[in-house]
């Protein structure tokens, strides 16, 4: 037959099962967070782990710099854990945690701004663009900072339109980001490009046409920079969408092909003749070319008034009345 404990006895054992049972027991172990976010320029305990009691606020590393994070693994956590003496052990070597730094990044339009300001006296013009030698430069600083970007030692070589200078944020703080900085400055050009492929024998429009800022030592010197010049004129050959369009890959629409049937018109005060001829060339409306008499096959210079259509100036008039 069991025994029944006795009131008295049962009363510490209930206490000592509540207690175990309790979450804030004083001897709760320790539990690693799976990530750390830091805001401050030191990790604590309680930044790693929770339940560390009066002990959570006990700095023990610095933290990585703003913007950047470190992962930080079992064995230095042990380590850490046992000279600090908190109740933790890995369970296995694979435990980690993620340490990460809250920053602010400076935008690099205001970078490119505070190094325009620092080249003022330069005179680089409207049309100048910095570009940096390293495209992905990042400052990044604490929180609780300053932003105000300040340039020191800007040294600018005009003869190869290259700087260098350093960068410090916030500007004049005695703990401030310091980065070194290269670039070179360019002058752009708006040039007009084609909103979408154009084929020959089509004609371009305003609406086909938008500009592009595009660095001016990749220009070449044929290439258009008046989008009003390419409005009514015709591929030569295909043009693709975005491609810059040089003078001589355009020509005004052919109105006349070579060897099309044409009317012949003379104008000759108020009389008017008429004749049918035949393109000996292409033409657009404006040009000369050359035009044989059907009837008489006689040659002569006449002007592109549209599709299929010349005049003939009155010196050739005996041409056309040989029709008449």
């Amino acid at each position: 037959m069991k025994r029944l404990l006795s009131p008295a006895r049962l009363a510490p054992a209930l206490a000592l099962i509540l207690v175990a049972m309790s979450p804030v027991a004083a001897w709760a172990e320790a539990l690693l967070r799976p990530s750390a976010m830091i805001d401050g320029p030191v990790v604590t305990l309680g930044d790693l782990w929770d339940n560390v009691g009066a002990k959570a606020k006990t700095p023990i590393a610095r933290s990585p710099a703003p913007g950047r994070r470190v992962t930080v693994n079992a064995e230095w956590l042990a380590q850490t854990a046992r000279a600090y003496g908190v109740d933790w052990r890995p369970a296995s070597n694979f435990d980690q945690i993620v340490v990460e730094r809250n920053g602010i990044a400076i935008d690099h339009d205001k970078i490119e701004q505070a190094l325009r300001a620092a080249l003022a006296d330069e005179d680089l013009g409207p049309n100048a663009e910095i570009e940096l030698s390293n495209r992905g430069t990042e400052i990044v600083v604490p929180v609780d900072s300053g932003t105000k970007i300040g340039v020191r030692d800007m040294n600018y070589d005009r003869r190869i339109n290259r700087f260098t200078a350093t960068l410090e944020v916030p500007e004049g703080s005695p703990t401030a980001v310091r980065t070194q900085v290269a670039g070179r400055i360019y002058q752009m050009l708006k040039v007009p490009v084609l909103t979408r492929p154009v084929n020959r024998g089509e004609v371009i429009s305003a609406a086909d046409i938008t500009t592009l800022k595009v660095r001016a030592d990749q220009v070449r010197r044929d290439v258009m920079t008046d989008p009003a010049g390419m409005v009514g004129m015709t591929p030569k050959e295909p043009l693709r969408a975005g491609q810059m369009v040089g003078s001589n890959d355009l020509q005004k629409p052919i109105a006349v092909a070579r060897g099309a049937l044409v009317t012949m018109v003379l104008k000759f005060g108020p009389m008017t003749l008429t004749a049918q001829g035949r393109a000996a060339e292409p033409g657009a409306v404006g040009d000369l070319i050359r035009v044989a008499n059907s009837n008489t096959n006689q040659v002569v210079e006449a002007k592109v008034d549209g599709p299929d259509l010349v005049s003939v100036a009155p010196t050739g008039g005996n041409l056309l009345a040989k029709n008449d």
